[in-house]
Order: C-alpha cells, then sequence, then structure tokens
C-alpha cells in the first residue's frame, strides 16, 4: 500500500502546470476606446500551438480572449467611467491547474459638454420672437448642456462667442449668465427694430474646467412695435400770417408729422380747445371757426396754436406754432338791435330820479385809434326836456327837470340819434330810434284785516305742516300784491309768503328742554316790491301729552353670579325715569314676568331684584339645555293715558361651583390578571362619580404603591380602565397595591388648581398563576462512569418548576435507551433516579470486551394530569459510559495486565470482523473504488497517447484537469481544492469500525493496520474526486 501511494502522488505532482503569463497586467483602459482594441495578452507554454485553450472562467460580455492560439484580450464596447463599473477582474484559463487573474481599470478622460437636449439648439434653427421692448435682465432662453463629468466635480461656464445683427450689423444687446446659462437682455445696445436691427444670431457655448466645449446657435427674431414718436415738419419760423377779414371755413395752413414705424397713422388734434380754428385730423388741414376781425376787442392779434400728433400705438409729440392776424380799416359798426327796424324800447319808472342812466347807444369804429361821435336827428314832443344825450359816449340819461308823472305826463318819449367818425365826417354813419316808456310806480302800503286776538293753544307732537290760523291784509295799488313773513328765525313754525298760513314746521316735543312751552311770533306784511310793509303779532301756547314711555338706563342687562351666592342677595337695582313733565305722565311702576323655572328663584321688590327664597343650582340637567342661564322680563309703567311701558330684559348667568369632591362605588378595588397577559390588557376599571356640572367629569392618575420595577400598570385617565404596560410574572410578584386619585377638572370658574377636588381609591391587583414556566434541570447535561454489571440506581436528576411542584413533574427517556437498557426509578415527589434493567454481559463467562457509552435524552412535562395544551416540557440529557467488569477490576501486575489487554484485543479483532453483515458491503465499495482510482492512473499515464480518444474518450474532453499540490501565488487559482493537504472535517458520529480510538484496546499492530487501511479509502475518494 505504501508503495501504490507513493506512486499516486508522484504522478499527481509529475503533471502540475505551468504560470499563465500576461503582456499587460493591470491594464488601464481610457473611456470611450473603440470596441476591439487589443488591451493585453495571455501566454501557457503549456499550451502552445493548440487550439481552443484560453477562455475566461467569469462569464463577460465586455471582453473576448482569442481562444484559437493567440490569447489576445480585446475589448467589445466602449466603455463610460461614469455608469459603467471602474474595475474588472478576468479569471483567464488554460485548461492548467493554475488561472491568472487579469485586471482592467478603466480610467476617466474628460468628456466635452453635450449641447443636443435641444437638438434645433444644436442643429443651429433654435428661433424665438420677442418684441423690441423686451424688458432687460429678463430670462428668454436657457442653454440647456449636460457634461458626464459633472459627477467628478466638474461645473460648466457658459459664454456668448458671436453675436451677429442684421439687416443692421453691430449690436450688442443680449448676455448669457456664467452658471445658469440663461440668456437676456444685457441692456449694452437697446433693441431698435426702426433702427434695423430686426434678428440676432447667438453662438451659445458652454465650456467645462478642461477647455472643452460644445456650442449652438439661437436666432432671435425682434417684433416691431409701435414705440416711435411722430415727428412735425416745422413752419418758418414757427409761424405764419393770417388777414382779419379771412373768411369762416377757408384754410390757413396745413401740418405734417411723420412716423418711424412702419404701417403708422398719425391723426392730429388740439391740445387745448380752440373756437377760432378747426383742425381736421386726418390731414392736418387748419380753417377758420370764427372771424379773426380785429374790431372786436375780444380778438387778440396773435394767436398761439399746440397741436399734437398720435400714431397708431398711442405715441405723442406736440408743436406751437403763433397765427398773426392783419388788421384791414372797417366802417363803424352799431348795435343792431339800434341801428335797425323801429329801433330800441326802455321803459323807465315814474320816480326815476334826475341824472339816471337810461340807456346807452353802442356803436364803435373798428379800426385802432378812430373814436365816434353821437347827435340827435329828431325827437317826440318834450322828449328831449326830460331827457339828454351825451355827444361823445352814446349816453341818454334823466334831466334834473321836470319830473316825471305816470298820471299826468305823456306815457312815451322818441328819439332819433345818428352816429358818424369824429375826425372824418363824411364816412358812412348809422342812424336810430330811442322809445322810453314811462312805467307806473308803487307807492301804497299793505293794511292788515285779520289777526287773532287770544292765545292760540296746541298739542305736542302734532304732524308738521299743521295749520294754527291765516293772516289776511290788502294794498291799495293796482296790481299790486300782498305777501307776509316772520321777523326773526322761527325753526317751529312757518307761515306761507303768499296765503299767509301759518303751520308747523318742526317736531314739538313738550319734554325737549330746547322747546319752548309758549311763543310769541313776530310777522310781516310786504307789498310786491318791498316798498311798504306793515307788522303784528301772534301767541302760541303748547300743551303736554304722555307721549314718553319710561326710560331706563339698559334694555338689556346681563349679570354673572356664583352659584352659591346666599339668598337676599342684591341682584340689580333698576333706575327708570319718564320724561313726561306733568303728573301723573311721569309716575313708575316695576312688574316682574318670571317663568316655571325662575318662578321661586328671585323676586322683585319695587325696584330690587333679590335671589330668593330658593337657591341657585348651576348642577341641573335642565338648567343646562337653559346654558345656565335665567332670562327675566320686567315690565315698567307710567300712570299717563294711555298708559306707556317699557320691558328690561335681565340675563342671569350662573357660574359654576366646585363643590362635591368625587365619590366612588366603593372605597376600596381588587381585581385579578393572569400573568403573561399582554400589554394594554385590561385589569380592571374604577367607578368614580362627581356631581357638579358637567357631571363626572373627572381624571384618574396613579399616585403611588407597589407598580414593579419597571410600571406594570397605567391608567386611562378619562376612562379609570386600568391596563398592564407589560406582561407579569406570578413567579416575581403576585400581588400588587395601587393607589389611585380622582381629580374633578372643569367644575368651577376659577381655574382648576385652585378650585380642584379630588379622592383616593386603593387597588389591589391579584396575578393569577399560568404555566408559563417550563421545567429546568439543573445541570442540564449529566455524564457518569458506570460498571457493566450494576443494577442500581447510579445517578439522580435535578429537576424542578417555579410554578408547579415536584409531584406535577413527569418524567421519561425520549432517546437513547437502547434495548430499553435504562429505566427511571422514583420514590414519592423527589426526581427520579437513573437505573439499568439488565447487566451488560453479552456472555456468561466473559462479559463485554469494548467500553460502551449511551446518550440518554430525558424529557421533564409540568403540569402532570392537567391540560395537554397547556404543558410546557425541558429535556435533559445523561451520558453514560459503561465499561466492562474486566477494565474495572484492579491491577496487581502491569506486566501481567499490559499482556492480558493485547492478547485479547488481538483475539477479538479477528472474531469481532467474522459475524457483521456490514463488512462485505464496505469491502465491495473499497473494491469498486480502488478499480476507479487504478483507470484514473492509467489515464494520467497515457493521456498523451494517440489512442485515447478510443480508450478513454470520456477524459478527452477533461485531459487539462490536474491535481494542484503548490501553494497559490498572486494572480493564480486551483483549479480543484487540495484533497490531499487539506483538512478533514472531524467525523461527528461513532466509528463502529474495528480500530475507533474510543474502543480499540492500545494495540500498536492493529493502529498501524487501520491507519493503512484510513488512507488508502482516502486516496481513493481523492482519485474519484479528480476524474468528476
Amino acid at each position: 500500500m505504501n508503495i501504490f501511494k507513493i506512486l499516486l502522488i508522484c504522478t499527481v505532482f509529475s503533471h502540475i502546470a505551468a504560470d499563465i503569463q500576461m503582456l499587460i497586467n493591470p491594464v488601464n483602459l481610457p473611456e470611450n476606446t473603440l470596441p476591439g482594441t487589443q488591451l493585453s495578452r495571455a501566454y501557457d507554454k503549456d499550451v502552445a500551438g493548440k487550439a481552443n485553450v484560453y477562455h475566461f472562467l467569469n462569464k463577460t460580455k465586455d471582453f473576448i480572449i482569442d481562444a484559437i492560439d493567440s490569447g489576445v484580450i480585446t475589448s467589445t464596447k466602449i466603455f463610460n467611467y461614469e455608469t459603467d463599473p471602474r474595475r474588472f477582474l478576468l479569471i483567464v484559463d488554460t485548461g492548467g491547474l493554475l488561472r491568472h487573474v487579469l485586471t482592467i481599470n478603466i480610467i476617466d478622460v474628460a468628456e466635452p459638454p453635450d449641447c443636443t437636449a435641444d437638438l434645433q439648439f444644436s442643429s443651429g434653427t433654435a428661433t424665438l420672437e420677442i418684441d423690441e421692448d423686451y424688458p432687460l435682465f429678463q430670462s428668454l432662453y436657457r442653454m440647456t448642456a449636460t457634461d458626464e463629468d459633472s459627477s467628478n466635480g466638474d461645473t460648466l461656464v457658459y459664454s456668448i462667442e458671436t453675436q451677429l445683427s442684421g439687416p443692421k450689423k453691430g449690436a450688442n444687446s443680449f448676455g448669457v449668465d456664467l452658471i445658469s446659462g440663461i440668456v437676456s437682455l444685457s441692456g449694452k445696445d437697446l433693441l431698435d427694430f426702426d433702427a434695423g436691427y430686426h434678428v440676432f444670431q447667438l453662438a451659445l457655448r458652454a465650456t467645462d474646467k478642461t477647455g472643452l466645449f460644445c456650442q449652438g446657435t439661437l436666432i432671435i427674431k425682434i417684433r416691431n412695435i409701435n414705440d416711435e414718436k411722430p415727428q412735425f415738419e416745422p413752419f418758418p419760423l414757427n409761424s405764419i400770417n393770417v388777414t382779419e377779414n379771412k373768411p369762416v371755413g377757408e384754410i390757413v395752413a396745413r401740418v405734417k408729422a411723420t412716423d418711424r414705424d412702419e404701417d403708422s397713422n398719425i391723426s392730429y388734434s388740439f391740445k387745448t380747445q380752440q373756437k377760432k380754428f378747426g383742425l381736421d385730423p386726418f390731414t392736418g388741414i387748419i380753417t377758420i371757426l370764427q372771424p379773426l376781425n380785429l374790431d372786436n376787442p375780444n380778438n387778440p392779434k396773435i394767436y398761439s396754436l399746440e397741436i399734437e400728433a398720435r400714431d397708431n400705438g398711442n405715441n405723442t409729440s406736440t408743436y406751437m406754432f403763433t397765427v398773426f392776424v392783419e388788421n384791414i380799416d372797417d366802417p363803424i359798426v352799431c348795435d343792431s338791435s339800434f341801428s335797425t327796424g323801429a329801433g330800441v324800447s326802455v321803459s323807465v319808472p315814474e320816480n326815476v330820479p334826475a341824472s339816471a342812466f337810461i340807456y346807452k347807444i353802442l356803436a364803435r369804429d373798428p379800426d385802432p385809434g378812430q373814436e365816434v361821435e353821437f347827435l340827435i336827428l329828431n325827437s317826440s314832443v318834450k322828449a328831449t326836456a326830460y331827457f339828454a344825450l351825451d355827444l361823445y359816449n352814446g349816453i341818454i340819461s334823466k334831466t334834473t327837470e321836470p319830473l316825471l308823472d305816470y298820471e299826468t305826463n305823456p306815457k312815451q318819449f322818441q328819439i332819433v340819434v345818428a352816429v358818424r367818425n369824429r375826425e372824418n365826417l363824411s364816412l358812412e354813419s348809422c342812424v336810430g330810434t330811442i322809445t322810453i316808456n314811462i312805467k307806473n310806480v308803487n307807492d301804497e302800503g299793505p293794511v292788515l284785516t285779520y289777526i287773532p286776538d287770544a292765545p292760540i293753544n296746541i298739542y305736542e307732537n302734532l304732524p308738521v305742516g299743521t295749520k294754527l290760523v291765516k293772516l289776511t291784509a290788502t294794498d291799495r295799488d293796482t296790481g299790486d300784491s300782498v305777501h307776509y313773513e316772520f321777523i326773526g328765525t322761527q325753526k317751529e313754525f312757518s307761515i306761507n309768503e303768499d296765503s299767509g298760513e301759518v303751520m308747523i314746521a318742526y317736531p314739538l316735543d313738550y319734554e325737549d328742554a330746547a322747546t319752548p312751552h309758549s311763543w310769541i311770533l313776530h310777522f310781516r306784511v310786504y307789498d310786491n316790491g318791498r316798498e311798504h310793509s306793515t307788522t303784528g303779532t301772534l301767541t302760541v301756547i303748547l300743551q303736554d301729552v304722555n307721549d314718553n314711555p319710561p326710560h331706563c338706563p339698559q334694555d338689556i342687562y346681563t349679570i354673572e353670579l356664583p352659584e352659591n351666592i346666599p339668598l337676599e342677595t342684591l341682584v340689580v337695582c333698576l333706575t327708570c325715569t319718564d320724561k313726561d313733565g306733568t303728573v301723573p305722565n311721569n309716575n313708575i311702576t316695576y312688574h316682574l314676568i318670571k317663568d316655571t323655572f325662575s318662578n321661586e328663584t328671585f323676586t322683585l321688590t319695587n325696584n330690587e331684584l333679590r335671589v330668593g327664597p330658593t337657591h341657585l343650582d348651576y348642577d341641573n340637567a335642565v338648567f343646562a339645555g337653559m346654558h345656565f342661564k335665567y332670562t327675566l322680563f320686567v315690565k315698567v309703567s307710567d300712570e299717563g293715558s294711555p298708559v306707556l311701558s317699557t320691558m328690561i330684559t335681565i340675563i342671569i348667568r350662573v357660574s359654576r361651583i366646585n363643590e362635591l369632591n368625587p365619590i366612588g362605588t366603593m372605597s376600596a378595588f381588587t381585581f385579578g390578571v393572569f400573568e403573561n397577559s399582554p400589554a394594554d390588557t385590561l385589569v380592571g376599571r374604577i367607578t368614580f362619580t362627581d356631581a357638579d356640572w358637567p357631571f363626572n367629569n373627572i381624571k384618574y392618575t396613579i399616585i403611588g404603591g407597589n407598580l414593579g420595577s419597571p410600571h406594570k400598570f397605567y391608567i386611562e385617565p378619562d376612562t379609570g380602565m386600568i391596563k398592564l404596560l407589560e406582561s407579569l410574572d406570578r413567579e416575581t410578584e403576585s400581588q400588587y397595591k395601587i393607589t389611585v386619585r380622582i381629580t374633578d377638572f372643569d367644575n368651577d370658574a376659577v381655574p382648576d388648581p385652585l378650585r380642584q377636588r379630588s379622592g383616593t381609591a386603593q387597588v389591589t391587583v391579584n396575578v393569577l398563576n399560568m404555566n408559563d414556566e417550563p421545567p429546568v434541570c439543573n445541570p442540564p447535561h449529566l455524564e457518569t462512569q458506570i460498571n457493566s454489571t450494576i443494577k442500581i440506581p447510579f445517578i439522580q436528576l435535578n429537576c424542578s418548576d417555579k410554578d408547579s411542584p415536584q409531584e406535577e413533574l413527569s418524567y421519561s427517556i425520549v432517546g437513547g435507551n437502547t434495548n430499553n437498557q435504562f429505566t427511571l426509578w422514583r420514590q414519592g415527589v423527589d426526581p427520579p433516579s437513573l437505573a439499568t434493567t439488565q447487566n451488560f454481559q453479552y456472555d456468561v463467562y466473559q462479559g463485554i470486551q469494548d467500553p460502551m457509552t449511551f446518550q440518554l435524552l430525558i424529557e421533564v412535562t409540568d403540569e402532570l394530569g392537567g391540560k395537554k395544551a397547556s404543558q410546557l416540557s425541558a429535556t435533559a440529557t445523561v451520558i453514560i459510559h459503561v465499561f466492562p467488569w474486566t477494565t474495572l477490576q484492579p491491577t496487581f501486575s502491569t506486566k501481567t495486565t499490559t499482556a492480558t489487554i493485547t492478547t485479547s484485543v488481538l483475539i477479538k479483532i479477528s472474531y469481532y470482523w467474522s459475524p457483521d453483515n456490514w463488512i462485505p458491503a464496505v469491502l465491495t465499495l473499497t473494491g469498486v473504488l480502488f478499480m476507479m482510482c487504478l483507470y484514473a492512473v492509467a489515464w494520467c499515464l497515457f493521456k498523451d497517447s494517440p489512442s485515447c480518444s478510443r480508450f478513454f474518450p470520456y477524459c478527452q474532453k477533461h485531459q487539462q484537469i490536474g491535481l494542484s499540490l503548490t501553494t497559490k501565488e498572486p494572480g493564480q487559482v486551483p483549479r480543484h481544492r487540495n484533497l490531499l493537504n487539506s483538512d478533514q472535517k472531524p467525523d461527528t458520529k461513532p466509528n463502529l469500525l474495528p480500530g475507533n480510538p474510543q474502543v480499540r484496546a492500545k494495540s500498536k499492530p492493529c493502529h498501524r493496520y487501520c491507519n493503512s487501511y484510513s488512507f488508502i479509502f482516502h486516496n481513493i475518494q481523492t482519485t474519484k474526486s479528480i476524474c468528476k
């Protein structure tokens, strides 16, 4: 066997593969490298010249290796440093025992920015339109560029490379934000469509830190808007001349304005309204609307005209120029009423005073500096005796003597007057007639015909317009009438100017201090001209009427009282008055109107309202429905006729007082809860009541007691339910004492902390037992040694249960009791002991020949006789080493003992193999494996033989397989585990074969024999693993 072992090992070592060499390792591959780039080359001299030998063990689609003969490694894709993995580890295999790991690092390469997010921009067709008045610095376009290197801290800077304008060139109107790429008007050159800036072409560029860039073109079209003002074409010296006799409607001039804006229409208008001139809004033609005659002193010689021109866009400009009027000599002009027809007719009273102005003849010479004169050509009888004409101003006036008299003098006079130029008497003049009519004058005074002799008595509150009396008077002048008026101011009364009726003009209130109780009215009667008048007096007396109900300072009283206010407490004292000025109109009485609920609660004596005869009670459900307030009505009446009254509303709000302590249904509460109940389990509920409104408005608080650590209980403050914070353990604590405080709240108008009332309750919580503790054995593992001939209990178990007594624990052997060789022996309630049921003598003469080990599994179950669903159990393990009786006998001679053991063991080995049935099976399996090992050795020796494919067709596919016994080096990976040098895991199961160190005797020959056998078996397994 040793020879075979050495031969197998030598054969394996002779087939160790040579190292795989890499041309470049590691490989640094820049990103964006084109596919098919050669990265490195693998070379294995053992497979040189062979086809299809190079390949990657780990699958990859990103790289390929020339498997035919070259071993060249190339890439299959373009890598991106920012998105693809940055390192690849490729295991190169050529079929030998060693492999090589190729490391490929993807290297970052600076990449230009990408401007293709906006395809129109990158292709140069991005176009937008803006008005020429687009606001400065407002975003109109945002350049969008991306940079894959941004994840490595790269940033972009935006700029305008070129800026072209057309058709007029040279404008620099736009700018771009360096950081955001927002394009806006920079304000350097203003947009002006009318100046020729119709379109701009911007070349925008995004540049990264390395200087790489991308750019695109943005075309900005400018929309024309009407933003230009019209421009006037001025007149020479900004003035025009026109003669004064220019007829109305004739054209004076034409203004003209131009506008740079395309398709713009201009309209014209005067800035200020003109009476003399008109302006056509469309053509700008100025015409005369009124004569410009300079003979009219109101007509100036110079006119300043300001004209406004307005285009379609409401843009305006103004132009001011001067119109000069030229003078032309004109004939004398007279008043048309004087110089045409019957002339002028005037009327004068008969009592006109001397030298009084009668009439003025209107005449003038239109030419500046020319004067006129007047002369009488003809007159009626005595006309010139009563009236005189001024030669230079044309004024007709009354002479000093004689006086006019309507009753004796003529009633009419006529005078014919001529007007001519003072300097040139030959010039044409105008002639007219003046007719003077004499009028009668009122010279008689009015006379009173009726006026009351006695005073007039009236009641207050009469309607305005009520007639009191009618005065009468006459005037002897023919056709004259009389009129009436009060002397001085009278707001209470009025008099009709024509009829003389005296009426009430203002409401009269006897109780009003500003209203008198009597009046003496002075009045005047006058004629039409107020030239003559007469006066008189009238007395009026005012009488009192019961027209005022009682008046109280308040119509509504809102009073708040505590519910515990003493009886006979004054609630309110009413102070009402009556404005009526006389008795009994101002005598006052009080009457309380009560409902059934407040009938016995309040009493009104005279004007005082008091509490009683019953107390106030806030804690009442009916009163709660009334919103805790009383609504009382007091009727206040006078004794006048008719009786007048006032209703007073008194709202009494009752405030609550916390008067009563919370009361429980019992002073102490006892609850029970099972241990191991989950958190939030209801333990019990404390019930307390509070008679203060709102009823039972109380909260519960745990203030002390045995709560456990940490606290095991909590109480819901609004319901009084006590619940678990965590599960209980009866074995730790079987009873808890809790003190609970019950406090009312919101039962008083004053804040709770000052007026709260409380009570306490003692709560006892008994923890009810549940089977939650399994039995425990101490120790859980026992180990002992016994003689094979022992028949008495040899070890006792020590098991207990926290929630079950010893008599409720049951014990049973559930495992390892081969042939029922052990039993449990129990007396009373104590734990049982282990005992054997038979001895271990297989042979009566000699007993057992080897030590034996038993591992017993003993199950302990609690609650004997209880519900099986709630029973808990535990196990204890007892390891028993049973020794034959011969090994335990004392040895008197070392030599004798050693000889006896050696002889006995050697004999039993031969004897022990004979009867067992599994030995032939093991030997058969060993033979099969040995033949497989021989087959593998033959393959190793003849693998290069041309006939290998014929004798070993299966092995030809795997002719590269070898066994590596060398240590691993960097970049090399063994193809299979080194089964000869690897550590073997210990067998946890007892080895029943001969030679097991637990049972065999200390025999050197047997030990060598078993080791040899084990090594052969191990080699067979190794060979099998290689051929798989």
